[in-house]
């Protein structure tokens, strides 16, 4: 397999990976959908809010699913189950944290967030 072309990601996109990039960093992954929208939307609010606007749920569902399709994510099913007896996907990044960071320092919509999660790692 080829390696994701993290440049060609949407914003939603870039958000979410750096959502997860940052629990990666602070050693909470696999995680699931709502981790990362949990840290997309209260821990990245004061460092993007004006460029990101506010992302939903399904917005950073269809993020991850469209990073696990293009190979920036994996999903991992756990032992927990939903509700309905199906299992609930986690995930944790497929590439380096370091190249997901790197790809995105001259965005200048995210250099805050990029920075943020840097100073975690």
């Amino acid at each position: 397999m080829t390696a994701p072309d993290l440049a060609a990601a949407t914003l939603s996109e870039r958000v979410t990976l750096l959502g997860l990039t940052y629990l990666t960093v602070r050693g909470d992954v696999p995680a699931h959908t709502g981790q990362v929208v949990e840290t997309c939307t209260w821990t990245f609010d004061d460092l993007g809010g004006e460029v990101l606007g506010n992302l939903s749920e399904a917005d950073v569902s269809r993020a991850l699913n469209a990073l696990e399709a293009s190979g920036g994510v994996e999903q991992v099913f756990g032992d927990e189950q939903s509700p309905v007896g199906k299992g609930r996907p986690r995930y944790e990044l497929a590439v380096d944290a370091e190249r997901v960071l790197a790809s995105y320092d001259d965005d200048e919509r995210l250099v805050d967030i990029v920075a943020f999660v840097r100073d975690e790692a």
